[in-house]
């Protein structure tokens, strides 16, 4: 395997377990608001949000792989996880860990089977910026899920 995807699989399973370490320490306090201002989310709305997240950027790289722009030009990243969030809302907290688990595993096994030119193809992300399969990776992934971690860590005064 070479060296790239390696380091990829290492930084995506490294984020992986310092998210589901905070999501261990939620114990049954699912509907304690994580965020105060923009989608003021609940602990059980923000692991919705990184399950609906996680199988979204799949899909968004399989586009650009067979050359697809990413995300519509006009994509609106807010209006569209408020809405995913919603829809979902009485997603059980075991079940959308165990759809978030099923879909990251599904990914390192996806990853494998990418070459360095495909890992350099870019296109949009729901951020608006054009990001190479790499990028979507390392920012779309990894980057997001210890992001939301260390805010379940902060809200819920969990100890690190």
């Amino acid at each position: 395997m070479n060296s790239r995807i390696v380091a990829l699989k290492e930084e995506l399973v490294a984020a992986r377990e310092t998210l589901n370490q905070a999501l261990d320490a939620v114990g049954g306090r699912w509907d304690t608001q994580i965020y105060s201002d923009g989608a003021q989310w609940t602990a059980r709305e923000l692991l919705i949000h990184l399950m609906v997240s996680h199988t979204g950027q799949v899909g968004v790289m399989q586009r650009i792989l067979v050359g697809g722009e990413g995300v519509p030009e006009n994509f609106d990243l807010e209006r569209y996880n408020r809405s995913s969030v919603q829809k979902r809302s009485e997603t059980a907290p075991e079940d959308a860990r165990a759809a978030l688990n099923q879909s990251h595993e599904e990914l390192l096994a996806w990853l494998e089977t990418l070459t360095d030119e495909q890992l350099d193809m870019k296109g949009r992300h729901a951020s608006g910026h054009r990001l190479s399969i790499e990028q979507f990776l390392r920012f779309g992934f990894a980057k997001h899920e210890r992001e939301h971690a260390a805010d379940i860590i902060r809200a819920l005064g969990i100890e690190a």
